[in-house]
């Protein structure tokens, strides 16, 4: 196998991974919006996300700047 290969079924295992770390970690939580903030705060992109959770990523964009607006005391904590 050459070394583009072994690069690209490496990070197909690595994807599998994640996504099995992020359902497990999302398991429990009641609402889209909390697994939104949670994943893009592990770091995980709109677009990732959304596909993730079968979403659309301004979907996620949205809920990001909803949370975000909340946090700075803008906005209702339990904005949907």
């Amino acid at each position: 196998m050459s070394a583009p290969d072994l690069l690209a079924a490496l990070n197909d295992k690595m994807d599998t991974l994640i996504k099995i770390q992020a359902a497990l970690a999302v398991k429990g939580m009641a609402t889209q919006r909390d697994k939104i903030v949670f994943l893009y705060g592990a770091g995980l992109g709109p677009t990732y996300i959304a596909n993730f959770l079968g979403t659309t990523p301004k979907t996620v964009s949205v809920a990001m700047a909803k949370h975000k607006k909340a946090l700075s005391g803008k906005g209702e904590a339990g904005d949907e």
